[in-house]
């Protein structure tokens, strides 16, 4: 029995196999727990959907234009939003059309009062087929939101027109377990490397212990 267990150790497809085992486990278990996470939370009344309006938000580099509509006037325009209700936060959808490409466009967050934003703690858009942007924030208090609708190129301003911000909208259980894209390229490429690099290890060492024989 361990002698077969051994041999079955010893196979080039173990650590592979392990590796992708494991990747699964964590990634359900993630799942799971975030499923759980936002159950408690709309329960206890703290996660729920909302619109907001231009006018819930600290502009920085934008102006506003007779038509209603606003034009940057920096190359780092900025939406700031102060969480003073302790809600809990998710999801961030942005409707908006723009004269030029937008190019990068990213949310910021905090996780505490006062903390300054970092590029350490931001999301990035995923675009819609109605054309919306759609931002997925992590699991944690959000205590603060810095929207970058757009990075205009020097002396390019970008003219936009913001038709609503929608918050937490409702989503079904399947999607808490669809990695997306992303998601499935990590789930891909991660355990792939991790089984590369303890093969490394794995030869090395068996390499030392011959030499030391």
């Amino acid at each position: 029995m361990i002698a077969k267990l051994k041999q079955w150790l010893g196979r080039p497809a173990f650590l592979p196999i392990l590796c992708y085992a494991v990747a699964v486990i964590v990634w359900l278990g993630s799942s799971v727990w975030s499923l759980g996470t936002d159950m408690i939370a709309k329960a206890g009344g703290t996660l729920y959907e909302c619109e907001l309006t231009v006018d819930n938000f600290e502009l920085v580099d934008m102006q506003l234009l007779e038509n209603g509509s606003y034009i940057t006037t920096s190359g780092d325009p900025q939406m700031i939003w102060r969480n003073t209700d302790g809600m809990t936060v998710r999801t961030l959808r942005l409707t908006a059309s723009f004269d030029r490409s937008p190019r990068e466009m990213c949310l910021y967050y905090t996780n505490a009062e006062g903390e300054p934003f970092s590029v350490n703690k931001r999301v990035f858009a995923a675009q819609q087929d109605n054309g919306s942007y759609v931002y997925t924030l992590p699991q944690g208090n959000i205590a603060a939101l810095r929207l970058d609708p757009c990075s205009p190129e020097e002396e390019k301003p970008v003219t936009m027109t913001l038709s609503g911000f929608s918050m937490n909208e409702s989503a079904s259980v399947v999607s808490y377990f669809a990695p997306g894209w992303y998601g499935a390229m990590e789930l891909v490429l991660y355990p792939g490397l991790a089984a590369c690099a303890l093969s490394l290890a794995q030869s090395a060492w068996q390499t030392y212990k011959s030499k030391k024989r």
